[in-house]
């Protein structure tokens, strides 16, 4: 016979891994194909006029995610692996202090900050290579432990999908 407090600590675990999953949804842009998921709570911002992708803002609105595709590497002649660092030496250009970056062959990460602000960006290769598909984090260092389970859930989630433009 099963102890009752053993039946309520599984159905806990059950309850809340359904409510945390619950948390999510998953964004698509159709042009691109960019996936990935994003916090329920967060805010969804208006459509670029090229319609590449969508930023999402924190409840607090002190954080933001964005999910965009673009036509990359190979319209530029370059190797995805240099585009993916011509956006790190932009970031630089712009102020942010790149600590971290990995690559390789097909997705590319960096990470870094500026002033009291982390960024983490995820880049991966789609449509045989003609697409580069992103996803950008910014958020305050003061929440930095917060932030580290969305990051890695939010970078582990980003995939692509098929878009119209592959």
């Amino acid at each position: 016979m099963m102890k009752p407090w053993y039946v309520a600590l599984v159905m806990t675990a059950v309850l809340a891994g359904t409510a945390w999953a619950a948390e999510w949804r998953t964004y698509v842009n159709e042009r691109f194909g960019a996936a990935a998921d994003i916090p329920a709570d967060y805010k969804e911002g208006e459509a670029p006029t090229n319609d590449d992708g969508r930023r999402f803002t924190s409840p607090e609105g002190d954080a933001t995610i964005a999910v965009w595709g673009s036509l990359a590497a190979s319209l530029e002649g370059e190797s995805f692996t240099q585009y993916a660092e011509q956006l790190v030496s932009y970031d630089k250009q712009d102020g942010w202090d790149i600590s971290y970056t990995a690559g390789k062959q097909d997705w590319y990460a960096f990470s870094g900050t500026k002033g009291d602000q982390i960024v983490f960006e995820k880049i991966i290769q789609a449509c045989d290579g003609q697409i580069a598909n992103h996803v950008r984090l910014e958020y305050p260092a003061g929440r930095k432990t917060e932030f580290d389970a969305i990051v890695s859930h939010v970078t582990k989630s980003l995939r692509s999908e098929k878009g119209w433009q592959c």
